[in-house]
């Protein structure tokens, strides 16, 4: 699984912020960072056409770029 750091010095205050949020939304501040990635990463490289159907939920996802094959 790949892992991606994030820094902040040790004067900000995002990372208080970001686990204030989380805990109001009652998931982890990880959880909440991969939902702002997503949301951010919407329009980007998306399709004008219908998804492609698949035999599977899982081939489904895959014809469609959400999971690797």
């Amino acid at each position: 699984m790949p892992v991606i750091k994030i820094r902040f010095s040790d004067r900000e205050t995002m990372p208080d912020s970001l686990k204030r949020r989380a805990d109001e939304l009652d998931i982890t501040v990880e959880q909440l960072i991969q939902r702002f990635i997503c949301k951010g990463m919407e329009d980007y490289e998306t399709t004008d056409g219908p998804a492609e159907p698949g035999e599977t939920l899982e081939d489904f996802l895959v014809k469609n770029g959400v999971f690797k094959d």
